[in-house]
């Protein structure tokens, strides 16, 4: 009893049966207190019946009880027994009424349990998509999805096999995930159907949504399918959103060969629209970070044509000026200001150099292109070579204080020689003319520590961790030239060395660069 009044399918396929049997066995029990009772008890008690066959099994049951409780009642308890003939007129009125009353109580009492078992098929389903939207709002894949809501069609429908067919990049619906263990038909029929149901966003095969149901389907359905026969056990629902239709859920014929059953189908097309807007809120997602990504790369663009603009115009327009001069000849030219010129024109491109290396270091390191090749150096070996590339006016203004016992350091030399012409280039220009650098090394048991430190104006405790961004410039920066990607590249080759670096403040005014490789990573492997 209970679990009929828990599956009302149960009741839908043996409803009327249950009435039959309910009558007959209740007649067997009334029978013998026929001569016991009066006629008239009789019928309270076949009502009583009535009223309990509506509640457990519906409406057309309960007509079903009343209509076999009146002949019962007829036939069994009023003279003149086992015919159908009334002898009392009266008793005619009495069958009338009951039959009325029994009748009128069938359908309230089983319009009420049909209301309850909605009720509770209802209240099922929001559990069901209260669970399952709360699982999809989690940060999980689509196939993840895919399987979960196939596990859970699968529970509610009983169907043989279950698939989400999604587009593939040609267009083409290819099969996401299906039923485990499974193989679902891929006939030609399907296929064209299924790619019918995803152009047109209608359903195919839904059952026919029982009369006493409320609502419609809650999903298009087709009614005409470009001549394929709707009459099939399977089923298949669109996976539809607001702006496109994403891809098609098929649910197989169930494994017991049954049709299936309206409720269990909304549910599933319940759970489809959930899918659905999973897919929809993952594409709105894509076009977001699409639209972002090029919003970045507009800044960055506009950001590295007005660096590079005037990082190349200054020494181009410089360039420009004096190999001009030295074509027209309007003035006398001796080898001392000839010379002093062309140092000019050497610095000018040197400069230039600079900042086209520059922009190309660091699209190699951001394209992963640029690998290191690692041995182990002496530190003192790289410094030498990078202070070579520094003018000899900047090149006097460094100092270097490194340890004897400091160990060999394993870099990728080229790579550890640019980290330093960008970190003595930065302390240099922004430090003043005059100003010394510095240079030190230290190790301890776990690291080799190496930093360089200038006298000049510091930065400010809210810039530090902005330095090591591309094309950031300070606010020191506005009286000095410079791309702004020199510490970013600096901050890529120590991240491929498996460094660190960072800035610390110096009393009583300037900054250190400090450089931190691991002793793990010195070893030749």
């Amino acid at each position: 009893m209970d679990r009929m009044r828990r599956d009302p399918r149960v009741v839908e396929r043996y409803g009327y049966l249950i009435a039959a049997v309910s009558v007959a066995a209740a007649t067997v029990v009334f029978y013998p207190g026929r001569a016991h009772f009066a006629k008239g008890q009789w019928a309270l008690l076949y009502l009583l019946l009535v009223v309990v066959v509506a509640g457990l099994s519906g409406m057309r049951p309960a007509l079903a009880a009343a209509g076999l409780s009146f002949f019962a009642w007829n036939y069994f308890f009023l003279p003149p027994y086992g015919t159908f003939w009334v002898a009392d007129p009266k008793d005619w009125l009495a069958l009338v009424a009951f039959l009325m009353v029994g009748l009128l109580m069938g359908w309230q009492t089983g319009r009420l349990r049909e209301r309850e078992a909605q009720a509770l098929a209802r209240e099922q389903e929001t559990a069901l998509l209260n669970r399952f939207s709360a699982r999809l709002v989690s940060d999980i894949s689509l196939s993840d999805v895919a399987v979960m809501l196939i596990g859970e069609v699968c529970g509610i429908t009983h169907a043989g096999c279950v698939a989400v067919l999604l587009p593939d990049e040609s267009g083409e619906l290819r099969e996401l995930a299906a039923t485990p263990g499974v193989v679902c038909p891929r006939s030609p029929q399907v296929a064209q159907l299924a790619d019918w149901v995803r152009r047109n966003a209608k359903a195919v095969g839904l059952p026919l949504r029982p009369a006493s149901g409320t609502g419609d389907w809650p999903i298009s359905v087709s009614h005409q399918t470009a001549g394929i026969a709707e009459d099939r056990a399977d089923i298949l629902l669109p996976l539809q959103t607001s702006t496109r239709q994403s891809g098609v859920l098929y649910v197989g014929a169930r494994a017991d060969g049954k049709p299936h059953h309206y409720p269990d189908i909304r549910a599933a097309v319940a759970l489809a629209n959930q899918v659905s807007v999973f897919l929809e809120r993952q594409h709105l997602q894509a076009v977001a970070r699409q639209a972002d990504a090029l919003r970045e790369a507009d800044h960055i663009k506009s950001t590295l044509v007005s660096a590079v603009s005037h990082e190349l115009k200054t020494p181009l327009a410089s360039l420009t000026a004096t190999i001009t001069g030295l074509l027209e000849g309007d003035l006398p030219w001796d080898e001392a200001r000839a010379r002093q010129e062309l140092t000019a024109v050497e610095q000018d491109l040197a400069r230039l150099g600079g900042s086209i290396n520059s922009l190309l270091d660091l699209s190699r390191l951001e394209s992963s292109e640029w690998r290191p090749h690692l041995k182990l150096y002496e530190f003192g070996e790289i410094l030498g070579t990078a202070l070579s590339t520094l003018p000899p006016g900047h090149r006097a203004r460094v100092s270097a204080t490194l340890p004897e016992d400091l160990p060999m350091i394993r870099v990728d030399f080229d790579q550890w020689v640019r980290v330093l012409e960008h970190l003595l280039g930065n302390a240099l220009v922004y430090s003043g003319p005059d100003s010394p650098v510095r240079v030190g090394a230290s190790a301890t048991a776990r690291e080799v520590r190496m930093w360089v430190e200038d006298e000049g104006p510091g930065i400010p405790s809210e810039e530090r961790g902005r330095v090591f961004d591309k094309f950031y410039r300070g606010k020191a920066a506005a009286t000095a030239s410079g791309t702004g990607i020199g510490l970013a590249i600096t901050s890529e080759i120590v991240r491929f060395h498996g460094g660190r670096v960072w800035i610390e403040e110096i009393t009583p005014h300037g900054a250190r660069f400090v450089i931190a490789l691991p002793i793990s990573e010195q070893s030749e492997g």
